[in-house]
């Protein structure tokens, strides 16, 4: 069968309409809808790190409950990563004018381990130390946790601190607050390590094309 002929059956499947209430996918519509109303309350930290970290832990309940439920699907790993990129995306943006920059990094990054399909997550044997050290296991390692959890927390963290809520509602003193910056920046620059080496694969791989 040509490629013409794969095409064209792949179009002429019925479209599951039944996979968008699946559990794991109506949590991501309330993830959603709890940044959105974050970022509406993006003046009033209190209330802005309420909603936006209960979006983010969330994201934790989604994976669960597909697992769980035995209801995961090609849409669900699609749209969580999508909604992880709107909300980091956002405050990416409205934290910092280059801040479009890692925003940009990351949905190249996105498009670049999509096109590898469902197993981007297992790392070649060819693939640099760091790497594989970060990847593996599904990043449920160390060095991935540090460096997933540095790319989750890291734009909060700047928010708390450019805001003052550290300092005016914690009372952190100004040393761990700038203490945090330099960890979770350190796991970041870890992360965007891993990024641009996807990125660059997904390159060669089209120039040989």
């Amino acid at each position: 069968m040509n490629n013409l002929d794969t095409t064209s059956d792949h179009q002429q499947r019925p479209v599951n309409l039944d996979v968008l209430f699946l559990v794991p996918n109506v949590i991501g519509y309330g993830r959603v809808l709890l940044a959105c109303v974050a970022f509406a309350f993006y003046q009033d930290p209190p209330w802005f790190i309420l909603f936006y970290t209960s979006s983010i832990v969330l994201d934790g309940f989604d994976g669960y409950a597909a697992r769980k439920l035995n209801q995961c699907s090609k849409f669900g790993a699609w749209f969580d990563v999508i909604i992880d990129l709107f909300s980091r995306g956002y405050l990416w943006c409205a934290l910092f004018r280059g801040g479009y920059a890692i925003v940009f990094l990351e949905w190249v990054t996105f498009l670049s381990t999509h096109s590898r399909g469902e197993n981007w997550k297992i790392p070649d044997e060819n693939f640099p130390p760091l790497v594989k050290m970060v990847m593996a296991n599904g990043f449920k390692t160390p060095a991935g946790f540090f460096a997933v959890g540095s790319l989750h927390v890291l734009p909060l963290w700047f928010y708390c601190y450019e805001s003052r809520f550290f300092t005016q509602s914690l009372g952190l003193p100004m040393w761990l607050q700038l203490s945090g910056i330099v960890v979770l920046s350190v796991g970041r620059t870890v992360c965007a390590a891993v990024e641009l080496f996807y990125c660059k694969e997904y390159v060669k791989d089209l120039l040989r094309q």
